[in-house]
């Protein structure tokens, strides 16, 4: 593989911590607000560090995915001649499969028989699975399903979740609509929330912990969604 550490040397990955093998988190967001950006950086933190990453999408093709990860790849690679991207994009490929579902026939059942035909046939075993565009309001069972899926593949997932500006539900833990119910399955939760000099990206709950400290929170670049700035906190040990 093609020394991308080195290529990325500036880039600095998403601020959020790593998740644990079978646990959960979420990115929360109005729509347009940057949801598969920001899956979009989790899963390339892992390819850079070497770790398989399956990225599955709802009622979106997977070229498009492609699209995402080779304009983050432009954005990081910006002052470097387009060869290093095609070099950069190439090394990574291997790490990542990329699968697409219709938002109606989408199944946990179906996504784990998918990840046993990867690991039989193609032997890959990820270690990250990016769900984007999944309904939320298809019921906390469907959740709960999937967090058992990622238990018993030792696998961590990441997935997005639309707020609605109509909708305003809160509840006493601070999580808005459509996490309110369900956000015990979650260990992570992060929303998206735009302002007038960028996209803040805030921890609702971070490992478990609820209204984490406010070093939990990062300004994004609203047309890359790349870091910023950091909160003037102290730098997080964990990245």
């Amino acid at each position: 593989m093609a020394d991308e550490n080195a290529v990325c040397s500036g880039y600095e990955k998403m601020p959020v911590s790593r998740l644990e093998p079978g646990e959960m988190g979420v990115i929360l967001a109005r729509a347009g607000a940057g949801k598969t950006a920001c899956l979009t950086h989790l899963a390339l933190g892992y390819m850079l560090d070497k770790e398989p990453v399956l990225h599955v999408c709802v009622d979106v093709v997977p070229d498009k995915v492609k699209l995402w990860y080779h304009k983050l790849l432009k954005d990081i690679l910006s002052n470097q001649p387009e060869c290093k991207v095609t070099d950069l994009q190439h090394a990574i490929e291997p790490l990542r499969f990329i699968m697409s579902f219709l938002n109606r026939t989408f199944s946990p059942e179906k996504l784990e028989k998918s990840i046993d035909n990867l690991k039989e046939q193609a032997k890959f075993v990820p270690s990250l699975i990016v769900l984007d565009g999944l309904d939320f309001g298809r019921a906390r069972a469907l959740f709960e399903k999937i967090g058992g899926l990622a238990r018993r593949h030792s696998a961590s997932v990441w997935v997005s979740a639309r707020s609605h500006r109509h909708i305003p539900d809160v509840n006493e833990r601070g999580i808005p609509y459509p996490i309110d119910a369900m956000d015990d399955l979650f260990s992570s939760v992060f929303i998206l929330e735009p302002e007038n000099d960028g996209i803040r990206l805030k921890a609702l709950k971070e490992k478990g912990n609820y209204n984490p400290a406010a070093d939990s929170e990062f300004l994004l670049d609203p047309n890359t969604f790349l870091l910023r700035k950091k909160s003037h906190l102290a730098e997080r040990g964990d990245q």
